[in-house]
């Protein structure tokens, strides 16, 4: 996850978390980016309102965003245990994440503004969705921690809503006082529904409408629900149907989805907080 500056230095303008110690806990570290600058270096870090710091001053970094997240091809149920494992580490890191980005977007630019306490809002409850995902999750309780990917999912398309209208601070001001969002216009006039806003996402990350569709089937009972609990048998036609609050035979190669579905939507989320960040550092 760490990487020491004298191995390797980051993409500018790649959002990084930088510290001189190699623990995400610790209260050295802070959102930044690396930049070109006119130092004999030729780089900084610029971790705050127009504060930059030599590079050499933080030893250490790492990615905000998850980036690798392929599922391995041709391994055997039991042998993807440990990249389910590490998937459900690598979920639970967005906790200090979004709060480290959060505190960025609050110390940022010279003003406080509607848009802040309705991303405040995203980020809380981001931070229950994951938090209870991976509880259920760990508890062999797969089929309720599936259902947490759609509100996880609907965060994302609310914050992205907020970049499809020409006045972001009166649009989050109208959610504060009640508006909903699938009843306000975006920039084209059309109305945000939840099926708008993921065909309009679904144009960046062509994965948003797949997943959109597919936990719409968690969501409301459907075929999921039955096949969880009904299975066919090995023996000719036999089925067995098991009545448990339990998981009844998920693959590892489905919790591994399900977590990427997280840290992927997580990314987005956090993706737009941090482009909020810079604008600010940019505006004021």
């Amino acid at each position: 996850m760490w990487i020491n500056i004298d191995e390797k230095l980051p993409e500018e303008s790649q959002p990084v978390i930088i510290s001189n110690v190699s623990d995400l806990t610790s209260n050295e570290c802070h959102l930044g980016y690396l930049i070109s600058n006119d130092e004999k270096t030729g780089f900084a870090w610029h971790i705050g309102n127009q504060k930059f710091v030599k590079v050499s001053s933080r030893k250490f970094w790492c990615y905000l965003l998850e980036l690798d997240l392929s599922i391995p091809s041709g391994k055997n149920d039991e042998d993807l245990l440990p990249y389910f494992n590490h998937y459900l580490t690598a979920l639970s890191l967005f906790e200090r994440k979004f709060i480290l980005t959060s505190k960025a977007m609050m110390e940022s630019g010279k003003g406080f503004y509607a848009l802040d306490l309705y991303i405040a809002g995203i980020v809380s409850r981001s931070l229950s969705l994951i938090y209870g995902f991976e509880t259920l999750i760990k508890s062999n309780n797969y089929l309720a921690a599936s259902h947490l990917v759609r509100p996880h999912l609907d965060n994302y398309l609310r914050l992205f809503a907020a970049w499809q209208v020409d006045e972001p601070h009166d649009f989050a001001g109208k959610v504060m006082k009640g508006e909903m969002v699938r009843n306000l216009t975006d920039k084209n006039g059309k109305k945000m529904t939840d099926s708008h806003l993921s065909k309009l996402a679904s144009k960046e990350f062509s994965w948003i409408q797949d997943v959109y569709d597919e936990t719409s089937g968690f969501v409301h009972f459907s075929k999921k629900h039955i096949f969880n609990a009904t299975k066919a048998s090995k023996k000719k036609a036999t089925i067995i149907t098991s009545l448990t609050k339990f998981d009844n035979e998920i693959s590892n190669y489905n919790k591994i989805e399900a977590c990427t579905c997280m840290i992927e939507i997580s990314n987005c989320v956090i993706r737009l907080i941090f482009g909020y960040v810079v604008t600010k550092l940019i505006k004021g």
